[in-house]
């Protein structure tokens, strides 16, 4: 009976070395990993260097090494141990390159997000690699599906009432009531005048990128947009406002009502703010054959016209530096005269604009 034998391996250590028996381009591993499998099977020590073919001092050595320190005492990579770059990662390599990734850096170094310099500084001092280039660590990244994402925010809704409203709107979603339609309304704003940064494309190795102002000052008011979006045709449409009181709601709502037939009831989902909640908002709904749907306390997520407020501000106020309302109001309506199929995409020839935009020294030479 040998005095040096395998203690007992847990379920994980049984199924990675089981990975590692199955490694062909490492051997090593794959050799260190039927020792201990024969071993922990019942195997005397001298059958099990006949069969894996080394001496039994080498074999009761590994042995001793996973008694002390498990797995990690038993692998060898050749990633760490080789100099210079190697010219690729195997699979279980860049599965532990991944795992590092989507951790929490907070845990691991200490700081809020990675970046890929931190990244790779963290493999190398953890002995996953040896060396990696910025360059490669973003491929093998990119290959795998991970890119840069915004956090976001949550927010819990606290509504006492969450689950019967939430159904009671889900409902409204999936099925278009009987002689009905189905409208979500919000307000967008407050709208100021006010340079908003976005996005331009700009040819590589040139300075000619749009710049705007970085100092304004507020002294034109404020405007709001009540906007209400159709689910039965996908139109967006609204009116502008000074004020945001119940006043200016239901006289947006009595707009809205004369657009459609009386006899079609309008199924409207807007969510509990103060003006909506007005008692003679709700009786004007009541003698005007009109439903409110009131979403939950900090669920204006139920609310679908959330999402198209997203392009309006991407493609009408993004990049923009309007110094009037009126150019402000022009640009918005303009966004959701093409978003509603009402105009085509060109408002002007791109050769119009190059001349207009030409400097006069070249007019005048042409």
């Amino acid at each position: 009976m040998d005095k040096v034998h395998v203690r007992p391996i847990t379920c994980y250590e049984r199924q990675e070395l089981h990975r590692m028996k199955r490694q062909l381009s490492n051997h090593v591993n794959s050799r260190h990993a039927r020792i201990v499998l024969l071993s922990a099977g019942g195997v005397r020590n001298r059958e099990i260097a006949q069969r894996v073919d080394c001496t039994p001092q080498w074999v009761r050595r590994i042995i001793h090494r996973f008694n002390q320190g498990g797995l990690e005492a038993i692998s060898w990579h050749p990633y760490y141990q080789a100099g210079g770059s190697p010219r690729k990662f195997l699979a279980e390599v860049v599965e532990q390159i991944v795992e590092v990734a989507l951790s929490s850096p907070k845990a691991l170094i200490g700081m809020t997000q990675w970046s890929l310099s931190k990244l790779r500084e963290y493999l190398v001092s953890q002995k996953i690699v040896a060396y990696i280039s910025l360059e490669w660590l973003r491929t093998l990244l990119k290959r795998c599906g991970i890119r840069w994402r915004r956090t976001k925010t949550w927010k819990e809704s606290t509504d006492p009432e969450f689950w019967p409203k939430y159904r009671r709107i889900r409902r409204l979603y999936q099925r278009r009531p009987a002689v009905g339609r189905r409208i979500c309304v919000d307000e967008f704003g407050p709208l100021n005048l006010q340079p908003r940064h976005g996005r331009c494309l700009a040819k590589a190795g040139t300075k000619r990128v749009e710049h705007l102002r970085a100092t304004y000052r507020r002294t034109s008011g404020v405007r709001h947009f009540l906007a209400a979006y159709d689910l039965e045709t996908g139109t967006l449409l609204g009116r502008f406002y000074s004020r945001k009181t119940w006043i200016e709601f239901l006289r947006f709502l009595r707009w809205l009502r004369r657009r459609y037939p009386q006899s079609e009831t309008l199924h409207i989902v807007m969510d509990n703010y103060s003006p909506h909640l007005k008692e003679e908002v709700w009786a004007w709904a009541r003698a005007n054959n009109v439903k409110f749907y009131l979403t939950p306390s900090n669920a204006s997520w139920l609310n679908r016209i959330e999402c198209q407020f997203t392009g309006l501000k991407k493609f009408a106020l993004d990049n923009s530096d309007y110094r009037s309302h009126e150019e402000q109001e022009q640009a918005i309506r303009r966004y959701l005269a093409w978003r509603n199929g009402r105009r085509a995409i060109a408002v002007e020839p791109w050769r119009s604009s190059l001349r207009r935009n030409a400097p006069s020294t070249c007019r005048a030479a042409a």
